[in-house]
């Protein structure tokens, strides 16, 4: 099959990806195959799997190695991805929704009463790794807090009724929770970790804070549910952070968090031991009002993301396909640190309009991060489903079906940085028609060579020919309601979003916001940007 471009260095080019059928809801496929025993790294291979017409199986890989078990514990396995289970994605209004792991401690960091402080200055409880491994299947209840109302758009988006918010305490004896690990404090699992407390529960299974008592140290244990789709993604995750871990054993060029250690409790439980973390940025953003980062913290965000996206991209030719703010965790789990909020004029209106309250601003402790949720994560020489990411990141070679590489990924973190200075969704939508008009409002217009690739389909739904013969966006004839039409047509463009200041950080994410992968940088490209020489401040 012929590509629909390839880039004038020829170094890639992109395949159409399979196309997924409508009882799928638009979730990533199953992945079917066998994986390496130790992965190689694919070099040579620089082309998208998948076609729109194929609805087959997908391809199976071979397993040179067989079955493998895992060190320094009791399961032995195939490297098997025919059952993996797919994501629960949902789209919700303005934001794309996982249903899972949830934070015990949300209420202390997210609901407070009005004219409450932030907790972190006078809590123990930050300290304990709030928020680890919570990672994108976060399933939040709809909350009633100084920085939400009936009206935000962004919060009833973040939030869900799916998993039920479990409290934290010194055991757990719920009869109905029979499928959820049963535990108590001071309990000892594998005959090293000692549990101390609850730290998150949710559709996946629960995170206990435990002490290792063979090296001294707190661990974050992530107790998988005794559903056997469950199990046996935790078990491609945990395949996927070894290979990580391999090829970076200190985790300082990835920016994965690390995985010291997986094992079956009582032959029921597959569990997986990683180092505590933080908060997300997205949890550190809600709860400083949605106010945004400052610029430096940003552009160390951006640096920090980028070398780990170069390592996956050239080491590993592995895309992430799901970074998003509650994807990415603060690595201390210090206290913040009470600070002025120098932007805070600019963003006032917004914050009246949502109904949210004055309260004080506070800065990370320090600026270092990790990158979680590789459960979905994909390497370059396999099966690329249709659909990756949360519908907020998604690059528009996804939406039109066009196909995707590691690129995806720097169209992602663009999006993402730009919401980190905002603090809203840089494109707030539940719909694919809207999401393409929204790009081409916000951005600039796609060219005619990009759409004439898109499939019959998403040209007899979302495109037109022009008189010359050139396909266009049928907007705004297209929409789907006059809301919609209003809502694409009160948009800003990128440029206009920052403070006239701070005009190169939207020159920086315009650039990784280019709409034709072809043309987008790579992650090493991006970090010469004249942005990350530049002394960033409020």
């Amino acid at each position: 099959m012929g590509a629909p471009w390839e880039s004038h260095a020829g170094h890639w080019r992109l395949r159409p990806a399979r196309r997924v059928d409508a009882s799928c809801d638009r979730r990533h496929r199953d992945r079917d195959g066998r994986r390496d025993g130790k992965r190689a790294s694919a070099r040579g291979h620089h082309h998208r799997r998948g076609s729109p017409e194929s609805r087959g199986r997908h391809r199976r890989r071979s397993d040179r190695s067989g079955g493998a078990r895992r060190h320094g514990g009791s399961w032995s396995r195939s490297r098997s991805r025919d059952r993996r289970a797919p994501s629960t994605r949902r789209e919700r209004h303005g934001r794309g929704y996982n249903g899972g792991l949830r934070d015990s401690r949300q209420s202390d960091l997210n609901c407070r009463r009005p004219g409450q402080t932030p907790p972190w200055p006078h809590t123990a409880r930050w300290r304990d790794g709030g928020g680890t491994y919570a990672d994108s299947r976060i399933s939040r209840k709809s909350v009633s807090s100084e920085h939400s109302s009936s009206s935000d758009s962004r919060s009833s988006s973040r939030s869900g009724s799916d998993g039920d918010e479990k409290k934290s305490g010194d055991s757990d004896s719920d009869k109905d929770e029979i499928v959820h690990f049963r535990w108590q404090k001071g309990q000892v699992l594998n005959s090293r970790y000692k549990m101390l407390r609850l730290l998150g529960d949710g559709t996946f299974g629960r995170v206990l804070l435990a002490h290792d008592t063979h090296n001294d140290r707190q661990v974050a244990i992530k107790i998988i549910r005794n559903v056997k789709r469950y199990v046996e993604n935790a078990k491609i995750e945990a395949d996927i952070l070894e290979d990580i871990h391999r090829a970076d054993p200190t985790g300082t060029s990835s920016r994965s968090a690390i995985m010291y250690d997986t094992f079956m409790h009582g032959n029921i439980h597959f569990c997986l031991v990683f180092e505590p973390l933080g908060v997300s940025l997205y949890d550190f953003l809600k709860s400083n009002g949605f106010r945004g980062f400052w610029m430096q913290d940003i552009q160390s965000f951006a640096r920090q993301s980028l070398e780990a996206l170069a390592f996956l991209h050239g080491r590993l030719q592995m895309t992430h396909t799901d970074l998003k703010p509650e994807n990415i965790l603060l690595m201390s789990m210090e206290a913040p640190r009470p600070s002025d909020f120098l932007r805070e004029s600019s963003c006032s209106e917004a914050r009246k309009a949502r109904g949210a309250r004055s309260s004080g601003y506070v800065r990370p402790f320090n600026s270092r991060i990790k990158l979680i949720d590789f459960g979905n994560a994909t390497y370059e020489d396999e099966h690329h489903s249709s659909i990756i990411n949360t519908r907020q990141y998604r690059g528009p070679e996804v939406v039109l079906a066009l196909g995707w590489n590691e690129v995806s990924d720097i169209w992602s973190l663009g999006c993402i940085l730009m919401e980190l200075y905002t603090g809203e969704l840089l494109f707030s939508t539940h719909e694919n028609h809207e999401h393409l008009a929204l790009m081409e409002k916000i951005l600039e217009p796609f060219s005619p060579a990009m759409l004439a690739n898109a499939d019959k389909a998403n040209k007899e739904k979302y495109l037109k020919q022009d008189s010359y013969g050139q396909w266009r966006m049928r907007w705004p004839d297209g929409s789907s309601s006059a809301a919609s039409e209003r809502h694409v047509r009160t948009q800003a463009r990128l440029h206009e979003l920052p403070m006239p200041s701070h005009g190169i950080l939207a020159r920086f994410v315009q650039h990784m916001l280019t709409l034709d992968p072809a043309s987008r940088p790579s992650a090493n490209r991006a970090l010469q940007h004249p942005y990350f020489q530049e002394h960033m401040s409020d």
